[in-house]
């Protein structure tokens, strides 16, 4: 899949970029990206964690098995517990979904990708927007095992599931392992995307929209249904100094 860059207003939390930065996938959303007070954050923040083989070129993904993103590939990753670092969260949700042990200095911050989806009636008018933190595991102890959440699977990277991933994965985890199979440490990733309620015919892609906690497969469906599909993004790597700058 191609990805277009085209000229678009930033999202308002990565307005102290300025010029330094270049993404390499950028599109303003249909109705834009919001001012902040138009969105509610989520106090609950995520962890996602690929695990990448740089000798074999090869990352090892999950299916999930229940829960969000049933059904789809992704890295590993979950919620925070009380009084837990993100890191902490990342070494334990790998070896809880995984069977996998990060070794010492084996796991590294990857950066952030922030992930907006239209108004629920509970959140009122506002979107809700979830931040999940990304880590790289290249090296670790044990040997993948299923276990309740996921069943591990190792991709080459030149052949990864991306028509089985959150429709966003498409964009960014080509890039997001070229970096970390050629050791970048320096470069973080920085992301949004948004979603929006659109028929088909008004999404900019044809990427399948969202259902429930899942993504909907089905051709069968009336193209111009009204559905959660994906509707802006920006996406860059920037150094840490640039990093610490965002909101």
């Amino acid at each position: 899949m191609t990805i277009e860059t085209v000229s678009a207003v930033w999202p308002p939390e990565f307005g102290r970029l300025g010029a330094t930065t270049t993404p390499f996938a950028c599109r303003s959303p249909s109705s834009g990206w919001g001012e902040p007070e138009s969105i509610s954050r989520s106090t609950q923040e995520y962890s996602l964690i690929f695990v990448v083989d740089n000798v074999n070129a090869k990352v090892l993904l999950g299916l999930k098995r229940r829960g969000m993103g049933v059904n789809l590939y992704n890295g590993f990753g979950g919620k925070c517990e009380p009084d837990e670092t993100m890191a902490q969260c990342a070494a334990r949700e790998l070896s809880e979904e995984s069977g996998l042990i990060p070794n010492d200095g084996g796991l590294h911050y990857k950066g952030v990708l922030y992930t907006s989806r239209p108004p629920t009636k509970a959140g009122g008018s506002r979107k809700q927007m979830i931040k999940i933190h990304l880590f790289a595991c290249v090296s670790w102890s044990g040997e993948p095992v299923e276990t309740e959440e996921m069943s591990p699977e190792w991709f080459d990277l030149t052949d990864l599931p991306t028509d089985r991933m959150w429709p966003e994965a498409s964009m960014y985890l080509r890039p997001l392992l070229q970096s970390i199979l050629h050791g970048l440490a320096e470069e973080l990733f920085l992301a949004r995307v948004d979603y929006e309620l659109l028929a088909s015919t008004a999404a900019p892609t044809a990427l399948p929209p969202l259902e429930g906690l899942s993504v909907r497969f089905e051709t069968q469906s009336n193209s111009d249904d009204i559905a959660e599909r994906l509707s802006g993004w920006f996406m860059a790597f920037v150094s840490k100094e640039v990093f610490g700058k965002v909101e």
